[in-house]
């Protein structure tokens, strides 16, 4: 949404292609001036957005006034816009005690009069979170197999969707490259896509992140158990590896 011209144009030709569910995440920032966020919001239901979610917790809002995110909200509702929700990061819960979650939940509570309802998820304990939010996430077991992406909820077995980096990589969970759209057609990646001939998604999804330790190891990975939150702790720092090179064979 810094460039809002371009995201209206990318959204018109999800709709012309008769994608059902057009989804978007903000942060809300565009909601600075409420008469502007009005005129927006009027032009992305008409762009065929249908599905909008508006980031407000204790992280997103250290850098951004509450009114910003509410506005846009509020002028997205208006706007006719079928699902609004409020996206929301916490650390454990929203009942949990850590100052973080506190925040998140008062945040909440003042919103509450919007009348809009939130989708509320885990913060990934991977890089920053990893190590600053490290004494509020319980450790879970890294053994057994992969479910999926944790914020997406994408099956590695049968995806739903996909995320498109700048660079033209095709991704399915975090850093899980299926392919490269600048090399190859969109369509064609998706048509072609198989787990279970990408060998690093089938061990994922047959065995887990501790069957990549054995082949980690076998390049100088230094695995030390206690360093790893949970399972998606783990496999996404060992595909940092070299061995697990982001390339659709290998990663």
């Amino acid at each position: 949404m810094l460039f809002p011209t371009r995201a209206l144009s990318i959204l018109d030709r999800a709709r012309q292609l008769s994608i059902p569910t057009i989804e978007m995440l903000t942060n809300g920032v565009w909601g600075k001036d409420r008469k502007t966020a009005e005129k927006l919001a009027i032009k992305l239901k008409k762009s065929g957005l249908n599905d909008l979610g508006v980031s407000v917790d204790a992280f997103h809002l250290q850098f951004i006034p509450l009114e910003y995110p509410r506005n846009a909200a509020l002028a997205s509702v208006h706007a006719g816009i079928e699902q609004v929700t409020w996206n929301v990061a916490v650390v454990e819960s929203l009942n949990a005690k850590n100052k973080y979650d506190t925040e998140t939940a008062r945040i909440l509570k003042s919103l509450k009069p919007a009348g809009i309802d939130a989708h509320v998820h885990r913060v990934i304990p991977v890089g920053r979170a990893a190590n600053n939010l490290r004494q509020y996430i319980k450790k879970e077991s890294l053994q057994g197999p992969c479910i999926g992406d944790p914020i997406l909820e994408n099956e590695l077995t049968h995806p739903e969707c996909i995320t498109i980096e700048p660079s033209g990589r095709v991704d399915i969970c975090w850093n899980l490259t299926i392919g490269n759209a600048k090399e190859k057609p969109l369509s064609q990646i998706i048509q072609e896509y198989s787990w279970r001939e990408n060998p690093t998604i089938r061990t994922l999804v047959e065995e887990g992140p501790m069957s990549l330790v054995r082949k980690a190891e076998g390049s100088g990975f230094q695995f030390q158990e206690d360093q790893y939150l949970n399972r998606c702790h783990l496999c996404i720092e060992i595909r940092k590896q070299s061995i697990f090179a982001m390339s659709p064979g290998a990663s």
